[in-house]
């Protein structure tokens, strides 16, 4: 899917040039009042290196500056979720439990002097979604990945990933993705990558490779009822209609 990108962008560049490199040999040649002869208005070093070295730059700065994630329509976690966090500090401020705020401030308070302590940032990542404090749930659950290091197993990462999710209001972001990919090989056959696979793929707009996967979700049935149906919505919403889930509950 990307190759065909740098491919159009690199002939396109090429075509650019190329004309512009004969037009300037053409001027070149009215302005010495000489009859360049054809091979010698292709094989002029100077403006031949510089076209190749302009295709080679294109090149570098698509695998470079230009990553093939950032040519998806994906966007980075913060501005994600940056209007989702806006719209809920109005709510967020009137129903706010003052138990769990009180717990919020002691447990700021004693990180700052425990930095280490993996149960503190543990308890505050469930303190933060009790209070709709996304943002800092996903800080704090980074913040225990990078703590257990090695040792962060599968739930550390899917727990990351659906407040990754929530906080970006839906979306799947960039830095998701890159959570996704880290752990994709290891658990490849876990119904919860199957389901973040999809969710990158929708955020993508590579629907037919989410709906596949959505089907082989819902013939395997494992994974949670609730996480199901917002991947059947989804993709409904999309104009994908899926048949109806059949669950005995």
């Amino acid at each position: 899917m990307y190759f065909p990108i740098l491919l159009f962008v690199i002939i396109l560049t090429s075509l650019f040039l190329s004309f512009r490199y004969l037009i300037s040999i053409m001027h070149l040649a009215n302005e010495s009042k000489k009859n360049l002869s054809f091979s010698a208005t292709i094989i002029n070093k100077h403006h031949l290196f510089s076209l190749l070295s302009f295709i080679v730059l294109t090149v570098l700065l698509y695998f470079g500056l230009g990553r093939p994630d950032l040519l998806q329509p994906q966007l980075q976690q913060k501005k994600l979720e940056l209007p989702f966090i806006q719209s809920l500090q109005a709510k967020n401020d009137a129903v706010e439990n003052a138990e769990l705020l009180s717990l919020y401030k002691k447990l700021k308070m004693t990180l700052v002097k425990r930095p280490n302590d993996i149960q503190g940032y543990g308890l505050l990542v469930k303190t933060c979604l009790s209070l709709n404090k996304y943002s800092e749930a996903r800080l704090a659950q980074e913040k225990v990945i990078s703590l257990k290091s090695k040792s962060s197993n599968l739930y550390d990462y899917i727990l990351l990933l659906d407040i990754y999710f929530i906080a970006a209001g839906g979306r799947f972001s960039i830095e998701a993705s890159k959570i996704l990919n880290r752990i994709k090989n290891e658990y490849a056959l876990n119904e919860n990558i199957s389901f973040f696979t999809a969710l990158e793929y929708i955020e993508r707009k590579e629907y037919p490779s989410a709906v596949n996967l959505y089907k082989k979700l819902k013939n395997k049935n494992t994974l949670k009822r609730k996480k199901l149906i917002l991947l059947k919505n989804k993709l409904e919403n999309l104009g994908y209609p899926i048949e109806q889930l059949n669950y005995n509950d």
